[in-house]
């Protein structure tokens, strides 16, 4: 062949493969990506115990080499500039160059913590109060680092299996921006856990379903398991969203895909080696739709992940029966069944010689131990709580009074799940999570009636400390359209800044 037309042939086929690899760039979304986990190039980290993500050491060891090369090839696919970093070496300025970070492992604690304020939320800082920065955390990351800063992506249960269900399939992060995705939805037994709360009594036994990755704790002992956050009160704001539950054992209004603020909870565990082609086109999308929440920080914060909620108070009310009681009970008998099968396997196992994995070693001293099955008594009073002395053991009772007066029910944000009768707003006979309560109080005190309880019931639903009638009605008309009533940022009215 002439050289100077095999050259030609060569021009036009570099031409063509530039034009390319321009097209394929141009393709994908402008967007710097922070992925923070751990580097398979650094040592694994100690385990002690269980390995971090709550797997199991032999998983965790498996999947180390290929967690974090599989995220970044996926979204080199999709984004201009992909960038790894080891979440040994992250600090909150690490973030900053960037659009979007996501956190598959958490990062060392923040250094020169308050040591008061790690006593009052019971756990170190991870994100500063003020990190603005759109993040997608996975699994129980979102939690571990998100809690301190009063973030709803708390943990719930970290008993997320493969499946979701309850989908949100018209929100944003199916319709693109990179990749359009109908999700394939397969009807399947629903979860037995739904069943076990209020919420789920009309339920049908099979729903539609979308699979989200190819394993799931509940069939490979050493997949990373997945996590949920608590539904209740979730969207009180315009803060937050939910965008489907997942299979788990808690209730249908548990968050496996979920935002607040400019954090988002991918609550799924595994990586791209093992997530379905539609779940990677979905979390790419996901990863692209937090772009737009740059700055949006929550306006509000819950900092006591263990406060009752009106929906708490909801199941209370409805769980001191009869029939619930059996129920509860042949769930124990159940698990200590489980308990004492797995022992024997264990103690099969250790008999023939066989070593036990990491997770058999760490659970065994759990499946020792009995839980004892409670009287009807011992059990009503525990639902009860603090309103035992004043039933006893009528149900009925105690079921008709709490719900005559639901709409007076407070629930304390400072405590471990508990809630009371708010007899200040039971006496001015208006719910507390109405407007029409706070014009009442200010019209109280303009017209110089029982002013005491109309302050205390002001500053407690608003948290504001006027105490002139005149500061309380401009207050209020400055700010009415924008009031929300939140129960999980201190049970109150609060305002919504992003309006």
């Amino acid at each position: 062949m002439n050289k100077r037309f095999l050259c030609v042939l060569v021009l036009i086929g570099s031409l063509f493969a530039t034009a390319a690899v321009g097209q394929s760039q141009s393709a994908k979304r402008q967007l710097k990506v922070l992925f923070v986990g751990y580097d398979p190039a650094r040592p694994m980290p100690e385990i002690t115990r269980s390995a971090p993500g709550g797997m199991s050491k032999e998983g965790f060891t498996a999947e180390y080499p290929v967690r974090m090369p599989a995220f970044k090839a996926l979204l080199d696919e999709y984004f201009t500039q992909v960038t790894t970093m080891d979440c040994r070496d992250w600090k909150p300025e690490s973030s900053q160059p960037f659009d979007v970070t996501i956190f598959d492992f958490r990062p060392n604690p923040l250094p020169n913590q308050d040591s008061n304020r790690i006593k009052n939320h019971k756990r170190p800082l991870y994100l500063p109060d003020d990190f603005s920065k759109p993040v997608v955390f996975i699994a129980n990351t979102a939690p571990e680092m998100g809690e301190g800063i009063g973030l709803k992506l708390d943990w719930l249960c970290l008993c997320l299996d493969a499946d979701a269900h309850h989908l949100n399939t018209k929100h944003a992060i199916f319709k693109g921006p990179l990749a359009k995705v109908t999700p394939t939805l397969e009807t399947k037994d629903a979860p037995e856990g739904l069943f076990h709360y209020t919420t789920g009594k009309s339920i049908p036994k099979q729903i539609p379903m979308w699979k989200v990755q190819n394993e799931g704790y509940l069939t490979d002992r050493n997949a990373r398991v997945g996590l949920v956050a608590r539904g209740d009160r979730f969207t009180e704001g315009p803060d937050a969203e939910v965008i489907s539950s997942g299979v788990c054992t808690k209730d249908v209004g548990a968050v496996a895909l979920g935002r607040h603020g400019n954090f988002f909870l991918w609550g799924f565990a595994s990586s791209p080696v093992k997530m379905t082609e539609e779940a990677k086109k979905v979390f790419v999308n996901t990863v692209a739709y937090m772009q737009q929440f740059d700055g949006k920080t929550p306006i509000t914060r819950k900092y006591n992940d263990r406060m009752a909620t009106t929906n708490n108070v909801r199941e209370i009310i409805a769980n001191a029966d009869r029939a619930t009681f059996e129920e509860y009970l042949k769930s124990i008998k159940e698990f200590n069944e489980h308990n004492k099968k797995e022992k024997a396997r264990i103690d099969a196992k250790k008999a023939a010689g066989q070593a036990l994995t990491s997770q058999e070693e760490e659970m065994y001293p759990y499946y020792e131990h009995e839980q004892p099955l409670p009287t009807w008594d011992g059990y009503l009073k525990g639902i009860m709580g603090k309103y035992a002395a004043k039933f006893g053991s009528d149900a009925a009772a105690f079921q008709a009074y709490m719900n005559s007066n639901f709409d007076y029910i407070y629930c304390d944000p400072n405590a471990f799940f508990s809630y009371t009768i708010d007899e200040d707003v039971a006496q001015i006979g208006i719910p507390n999570h109405s407007l029409k309560l706070l014009d009442a109080c200010i019209g109280m005190l303009k017209k110089k009636e029982k002013e005491d309880l109309a302050l205390r019931v002001l500053q407690r639903y608003t948290g504001e400390k006027y105490t002139a009638a005149a500061n309380w009605s401009n207050w209020l008309s400055k700010h009415r359209k924008k009031l929300f009533f939140s129960e999980t940022n201190g049970f109150r009215w609060v305002i919504n800044t992003y309006n």
